[in-house]
């Protein structure tokens, strides 16, 4: 969860840039009626102005009730080396309220921490719901997944985790999905395993379910095929 702390906190930082970006010179309507219905508007910075030497350009799109729909950011030099940015986008529902921002991360950034952008989704009163992440090439064929998602409560705490796999890691162990569920703690307390056809016609069974202890080791084991249940193990330890 230190990941996502550090994500609320940047997402904070990126908003005050959001607020105070709305005040430049330079305006330029580059559509009069865009795929949203209304305009398009692009923002740049010159020297003197307070976001020049933090932001190079943003351009935000409005709907046809010229309400605004969506924010591009494109963050200088200096903004990417410090915060690993090279672009975000900001969406907003028809109440102008924030319901998902994308994190485009630079080459330099991705290839450190293994992951290229970064999606996060808010309710209605914007409020992170959950996190999405896209992982590098290179890391994927480490972990065996090129994505995940993880869900939040509303102490913005993990309830869960859903891993989807690459094609040779579900080749060689035959599941391409797995989902890790965690109690208030967020310790794990059960992860689901969801195999291929292939797999369930060798093994008799397309999904499993692994419970664990407060200590996190497993206590039971339980097969399914189709829904329903085959067979069970349980662990003393």
């Amino acid at each position: 969860m230190k990941l996502l702390r550090v994500t609320s906190l940047l997402l904070v930082n990126l908003m005050v840039l959001f607020s105070a970006a709305a005040v430049a010179e330079k305006q330029n309507i580059i559509s009069d009626r865009n795929e949203y219905g209304w305009k398009t508007i692009e923002i740049t910075y010159e020297p003197g102005d307070k976001q020049y030497n933090n932001i190079l350009k943003n351009i935000t799109y409005f709907d046809s009730n010229k309400e605004k729909i969506k924010e591009e950011y494109f963050y200088t030099e200096k903004v990417a080396n410090v915060t690993g940015l090279n672009k975000t986008i900001a969406y907003f529902d028809s109440n102008e309220k924030l319901t998902k921002v994308e994190y485009l991360h630079t080459e330099k950034f991705s290839n450190g921490i293994g992951y290229y952008k970064k999606t996060d989704y808010f309710d209605s009163n914007e409020k992170l719901t959950r996190v999405e992440f896209f992982y590098t090439d290179k890391f994927a064929k480490d972990l065996g997944f090129n994505r995940d998602i993880t869900y939040l409560d509303n102490n913005e705490k993990m309830t869960k985790i859903d891993f989807f796999h690459i094609d040779s890691f579900t080749n060689e162990k035959g599941y391409y999905k797995k989902t890790d569920y965690f109690d208030s703690n967020e310790n794990l307390t059960k992860r689901e395993y969801f195999y291929t056809d292939k797999f369930a016609d060798e093994k008799g069974f397309n999904k499993s379910i692994a419970f664990y202890d407060s200590n996190e080791k497993m206590k039971m084991e339980e097969y399914y095929l189709q829904d329903r249940l085959i067979k069970t193990n349980s662990y003393h330890n």
